[in-house]
């Protein structure tokens, strides 16, 4: 069976997190230590929006409010450990107007998390769906199946765990309606509703199989593809 394709999170693995946490705090430390070491008249701090936005790559919407908090006071320490070039005035008005930079992008990134996270969850419900549904569901494109459920696996007569990836389908249908076949897929693919009865189908062991298909466009992987669902006639 073809593998589902979905949008998946950034980092999803433990070691992955880890390793985005660890770039991060060795980024903030870094930018900390040469903060504190540079005049206050050079804004060495803006450099904090490095590790803001790699907090996008957290499985943690929250992470990017969390660090801003982090980055604030890291910025209110410097402020009194950092030689000062500019009178401290003028350097606590750069910063504080720095900070609520930080703050806005931090909500924007917050938000993005989120909306990530809430596609992802219903993409996941979409993909159970389609995966119990009965009737047998296939995505076709132009270089073959790009995806296909376990009832569609099933009604070609598809082992189970069996990669179609690249199968053209349209072989596997009887000669006689090859060329209807061909001719309704891409009128889908051009926005067209379309159906097909009582179309024989050769399932690779040999034996026939009459199914009705409706096809419809749909969008996969960015490239327009067929969408065909089908059922014993």
């Amino acid at each position: 069976m073809v593998d589902m394709g979905r949008l998946t999170w950034p980092v999803q693995r433990r070691g992955d997190f880890l390793r985005i946490v660890t770039y991060i705090i060795l980024a903030t430390a870094f930018i900390f230590v040469i903060d504190i070491i540079t005049p206050l008249g050079v804004v060495i701090w803006i450099l904090y929006l490095i590790p803001l936005f790699l907090t996008v790559y957290l499985s943690w919407k929250y992470a990017p409010i969390v660090m801003t908090g982090v980055f604030i006071l890291l910025m209110a320490t410097s402020l009194f450990l950092s030689p000062r070039d500019i009178p401290i005035g003028y350097a606590l008005v750069d910063r504080v107007f720095f900070a609520l930079i930080l703050v806005i992008a931090s909500v924007f990134i917050k938000d993005y998390v989120s909306n990530v996270e809430d596609i992802s969850a219903s993409e996941e419900r979409y993909r159970s769906l389609v995966e119990w549904l009965p009737e047998g569901i296939v995505v076709y494109q132009k270089d073959g199946i790009a995806y296909i459920n376990p009832a569609g696996s099933r009604l070609i007569g598809a082992g189970p765990g069996e990669n179609m990836a690249g199968r053209d389908i349209a072989s596997m249908i009887d000669p006689g309606f090859q060329a209807t076949f061909r001719q309704r897929v891409d009128q889908a693919a051009h926005g067209a509703r379309m159906t097909l009865d009582n179309v024989r189908l050769v399932r690779k062991e040999g034996s026939a199989v009459t199914v009705d298909m409706d096809l419809g466009t749909v969008f996969w992987d960015n490239k327009t593809a067929v969408q065909i669902v089908m059922r014993p006639a």
